[in-house]
């Protein structure tokens, strides 16, 4: 962290994934039972890219690397036999990693998600719906496991299976979930973790769809967003799935300004005959 962090520094929200995940494991984090794998390229004694793993979670490089760097990293990974399920990065380093390590393995590839990465300075949007912002407490601990698995699902596509039992697990020491209630009731969630030098990035976003349409999303993570602002961050960061317009937009009247997008892609070993 202190050799790479001057240099992810530069574009700090590109490289908010990297950097939360660096201070959540500096901090005890652990994400499977596979230790994380860090790397860095350095060109004449500066470091030139950075890829990050956290197994069994995909291979996260920088936005900053040209050819030459994405090629070390994945003939790098490739001489070790590092088993990579997938890629997260800028549109164009993701493709180029992408070409390279199915040249090299022989692995078929899928595009998973095109993403655009947000800041927030200012909260833009007073206007809320109905309710507030609570800290849950021992009571909501069913209600969270559930909604949990259930943003997993629609969110990371994972399967129904995994999902519950990645919700069963207590929450990273980094990650902090708060609900929106109206009179009384929860009606939306949402959360932080990975925090920067800087800032923080906001997650968890989830209404059950029959309280969809209200604006409690929007809601929850205005305030929150003004929360973490309130206490000492200067930016907060957050991704969105580019295939729904509709959260795109509600970030947008909150505040959050596009930076840039991500492409996420996923391996999967060809199966020879």
């Amino acid at each position: 962290l202190e050799r790479v962090q001057p240099f992810l520094l530069r574009r700090e929200a590109e490289h908010c994934l990297i950097l939360g995940l660096l201070d959540g494991l500096r901090s005890g984090d652990q994400w499977g039972a596979a230790p994380p794998l860090m790397g860095l390229v350095e060109n004449s004694g500066e470091v030139a890219a950075v890829a990050l793993m956290t197994p069994p979670h995909n291979l996260i490089l920088s936005w900053i690397g040209d050819d030459s760097t994405i090629d070390a990293i994945a003939q790098e990974l490739h001489a070790n036999g590092v088993a990579i399920p997938g890629v997260n990065s800028s549109a164009e380093v993701a493709r180029k990693f992408v070409a390279k390590w199915s040249q090299l393995s022989g692995c078929s590839v899928r595009r998973e998600w095109a993403q655009r990465i947000y800041q927030l300075r200012r909260v833009t949007n007073e206007s809320r719906a109905a309710g507030r912002l609570r800290e849950p407490d021992e009571s909501a601990h069913a209600l969270l496991t559930k909604w949990r698995a259930a943003f997993a699902i629609e969110a990371d596509r994972t399967l129904p299976e995994q999902a519950e039992k990645a919700a069963a697990q207590p929450l990273q020491r980094s990650t902090h979930l708060v609900l929106w209630e109206v009179e009384g009731t929860a009606v939306s969630m949402a959360g932080f973790t990975g925090r920067t030098p800087n800032g923080v990035r906001v997650a968890w976003v989830y209404t059950p769809p029959e309280l969809r349409g209200r604006g409690f999303a929007g809601a929850c993570v205005a305030a929150l967003s003004q929360k973490l602002l309130d206490d000492g961050r200067k930016f907060c960061f957050l991704y969105t799935d580019l295939a729904n317009p509709t959260s795109n937009h509600i970030y947008q009247t909150i505040g959050y300004e596009p930076v840039t997008d991500a492409t996420v892609y996923s391996f999967a070993q060809e199966v020879r005959r």
